[in-house]
């Protein structure tokens, strides 16, 4: 009888004994599951917007997933994501993308972009953006154009008539500012006025899979890009011209829109973030009267905020939901209902009208040409470029610009 109870008594403790471990692991397992740990280094405002709604309808959604933001401080990105314990996704620039990639801290996302379809449900442009080489390290979230929108009837007022050719489009440069009518810029933050302007220029001259290329390689290796120089030759002409002074462009804001929208201004360049705005007919684009057949007007797109996948995220299947979630035709309608065009082909559709079909034409003809060229290259050329341009704005040529930015940032 004694040793009947004391077999029992053993096989109960072993029973419990494995029931808890059992508990334990499930628990882990679960735990582990149901984490997921995103790295925001975006800072842009607009963008922030968008990712933090599509964060909260995610949370809603997989209400049993705990979700941790964690801003970048500084400038600490591959400090950050090289701890192991930090991200399991990274949303962040294109530039920020070229560095982590080439230091083998992303993971290669061509299965998520099998898996979502993105080569037949997304824009050239946005697949552009995740792309470096031959791989891809990450998927856009939502792209902007930058639209040189101006209107119809205060040109009326003016006495100006929407530019059809490149010429044309120098000479009413030339009047706004000899009437003393200064032009709003109002684009990405992350973007200064003469990166984003410059854009316009670069992306319709020089190759941005070239550009690319050459990224962060050295001043000699740069300087084989002639193309940059020529950017830099059309813009002295416009200077030259009086198309373009000091005085031509100014940071706008939201108020700006609304101010152009209601008249009080002729033209804006605006990041298409705003494209909800504008309800008025008379809202034009400039870029879709120029019918010059020898010149392609490129429209740059920025799309500032790229889903990455960190090499030692710790939480695969979550991850993988996640983008899932936010990339699918769902989460992309409310986006659109929300009043934003996405970089989703099959959610923008082809019915919309005004600034709105404007923008989804634009996007619907990029290609990784229309990669603002500022994202193809390291912070200290975009800077260097930068105060380039206020040197020739303030009368300085030398028509060596490309090289001198090129020696001032690899010295």
């Amino acid at each position: 009888m004694f040793n009947k109870r004391k077999t029992l008594i053993i096989f109960l403790l072993m029973a419990l004994i494995i029931n808890i471990s059992g508990c334990g692991n499930s628990n882990n397992e679960t735990s582990k599951e149901k984490q997921l740990n995103i790295y925001l280094d975006v800072k842009d405002k607009e963008s922030l917007n968008i990712i933090k709604f599509v964060t909260e309808e995610y949370k809603k959604a997989n209400p049993k997933v705990k979700v941790s933001l964690n801003n970048a401080i500084g400038e600490k990105i591959e400090e950050d994501i090289s701890k192991g314990n930090e991200a399991d996704i990274v949303i962040t620039s294109r530039n920020n993308m070229l560095t982590l990639s080439r230091k083998g801290l992303l993971s290669d996302m061509g299965n998520y972009y099998d898996e979502n379809k993105i080569n037949d449900r997304y824009y050239n442009v946005v697949k552009a953006y995740g792309r470096y080489e031959d791989k891809y390290y990450g998927i856009g979230l939502i792209p902007y154009t930058m639209e040189v929108l101006y209107n119809k009837d205060t040109f009326d007022k003016l006495g100006l008539k929407a530019p059809t050719t490149l010429g044309d489009l120098k000479d009413t440069l030339k009047k706004l500012g000899e009437g003393s009518k200064r032009i709003p810029v109002v684009i990405s933050e992350d973007l200064d006025i003469n990166s984003g302007l410059f854009s316009i220029i670069v992306n319709n001259r020089v190759s941005m899979r070239k550009l690319e290329s050459k990224y962060d390689s050295g001043a000699n290796s740069y300087k084989t890009i002639t193309e940059m120089q020529q950017a830099f030759d059309t813009l002295n002409d416009l200077i030259k011209y009086g198309s373009i002074t000091k005085n031509t462009f100014e940071i706008g804001n939201e108020s700006t829109v609304n101010k152009f929208e209601k008249g009080d201004i002729p033209v804006i360049i605006c990041s298409s973030y705003y494209a909800n705005t504008f309800k008025d007919d008379n809202i034009k684009a400039i870029g879709e009267n120029i019918n010059d057949s020898s010149v392609k007007f490129n429209v740059p797109v920025v799309l500032n905020s790229i889903i990455c996948v960190a090499v030692n995220n710790k939480n695969g299947e979550e991850v993988g939901n996640f983008i899932k979630f936010v990339l699918n035709d769902d989460a992309q309608k409310k986006l659109k209902e929300k009043g934003f065009v996405t970089g989703n082909k099959k959610v923008n559709g082809d019915k919309e009208k005004g600034v709105k079909g404007i923008v989804i034409q634009h996007l619907s003809t990029s290609t990784e040409d229309s990669v603002a060229y500022v994202y193809n290259i390291p912070q200290k050329l975009k800077n260097n470029i930068s105060s380039k341009i206020d040197e020739m704005l303030s009368g300085k040529e030398t028509k060596k610009e490309w090289e001198e930015v090129v020696d001032e940032a690899y010295k």
